[in-house]
């Protein structure tokens, strides 16, 4: 067991330190048309499948773009934008999903995954295969031969 503490230290390091990347390359001062994109990009298109309403055409996203820029110009703040369209439309137009747990799942999964390998690795791969069969004999090698003869008549 203790063998097996190095492994999921140095996972659970990488995904602290994956984390910890990704807030750090969060921009900060965001323009007013950068918010917005930033907004649209969370949310998804009513008419289109596993589009963002920023890489969508339709009228729908070009609508929803509209009324983004409306409510940034009121002074109104990107959750509660966010907070507008999830009453409006409900949970599935954000694009991410909003528990915690979907997002911490994938690296408990891979923190789970490296923990069975480190396991595996350190008891080792036991064979599974057959023991070899006895070696054939002269006699068997008669019993076949009469059985493969007697099939031919």
């Amino acid at each position: 067991m203790r063998s097996l503490a190095l492994p999921v230290a140095a996972a659970a390091l990488l995904a602290l330190a994956a984390v910890a990347a990704l807030q750090a390359l969060r921009p900060s001062d965001q323009t007013m048309a950068d918010q917005s994109r930033a907004i649209a990009a969370e949310l998804r298109c009513p008419d289109c499948e596993g589009l963002s309403v920023a890489e969508s055409h339709t009228v729908a996203a070009n609508a929803i773009r509209a009324e983004i820029a409306a409510q940034l110009a009121a002074g109104r703040s990107a959750d509660e934008i966010r907070q507008h369209f999830v009453a409006r439309y409900g949970d599935w137009i954000l694009l991410a999903p909003t528990a915690p747990v979907a997002w911490w799942l994938p690296a408990l999964a891979l923190l789970a995954g490296a923990g069975l390998f480190g396991w595996w690795w350190i008891r080792g791969p036991r064979s599974s295969a057959a023991p070899p069969a006895a070696p054939i004999t002269d006699a068997d090698r008669r019993r076949i031969r009469d059985a493969a003869e007697a099939l031919d008549d």
